[in-house]
């Protein structure tokens, strides 16, 4: 009997021994595994229209150059999603829903609404935006890691028929302003997360004409449009 016990005390000895060295190599690996971004969202997020250097130059990639590698910044933008589970394109379907909730973020950054305005998705279902928003953060909060939750108001649409600029989808400022965006502040104040002020920022921060920091459909922002979002929603996350 007293050999058993020495044998098994031998045996804890090194397995403390061996756990003693082993843990600090674990708890460095531990700390040092980046806080993960998940940036949602539409064409606008995946960054389209942008020819080169798509994920460096949407404003997930500039996010990415601001907060360094404690951070990935990952995309999850599809082009053409709305918010609304009954939109042409919900973002709920998406493969990126699925990704994006795989990834488990310790930080969300929403920014959807824009496919929303629509005609045939405001009209008819545009009085369930703020219940949808309500969902998705929810979706989101109740991940594993717990996920800090931010949604983002939509950029502008420009629209100018000298120029030729505007769309042929049907998106529209005017939706954007009346309706979408007070739904979104509404689905903010219900879950207590922060809006991130993009569409108002973007008016008063740029100075030149405001088309020229989109593309020629007046709704997605060229690498100069999606630098200026990119460095909002920076430092309404990272710099309050």
């Amino acid at each position: 009997m007293p050999l058993f016990i020495n044998r098994h005390r031998g045996r804890l000895i090194i397995s403390l021994m061996f756990a003693a060295i082993m843990l600090p190599g674990l708890v460095q690996r531990a700390m040092a595994r980046p806080i993960r971004i998940a940036c949602v969202g539409d064409s606008i997020t995946w960054g389209y229209t942008i020819t080169h250097h798509r994920l460096a130059l949407a404003w997930p990639g500039v996010l990415q150059k601001l907060v360094g590698k404690k951070y990935k910044s990952a995309n999850f933008g599809h082009s053409g999603a709305t918010l609304l589970k009954k939109g042409n394109l919900p973002y709920w379907t998406t493969p990126e829903f699925k990704e994006a909730t795989r990834f488990d973020p310790n930080i969300v950054i929403i920014m959807l609404g824009t496919n929303d305005t629509k005609p045939q998705n405001w009209k008819k279902y545009g009085l369930q935006f703020t219940a949808n928003a309500v969902a998705l953060i929810r979706h989101f909060r109740h991940l594993r890691a717990h996920p800090k939750i931010y949604i983002c108001t939509p950029p502008p649409v420009v629209r100018d028929n000298k120029l030729g600029i505007g769309n042929p989808w049907g998106i529209n400022e005017k939706t954007l302003v009346a309706g979408v965006i007070p739904a979104i502040k509404r689905a903010a104040r219900v879950t207590h997360v922060m809006v991130i002020h993009v569409h108002r920022l973007m008016l008063k921060r740029i100075t030149h004409p405001l088309y020229t920091y989109f593309a020629h459909d007046g709704v997605h922002p060229d690498p100069a449009g999606q630098a200026v979002m990119g460095k909002i929603i920076y430092q309404a996350v990272f710099r309050r």
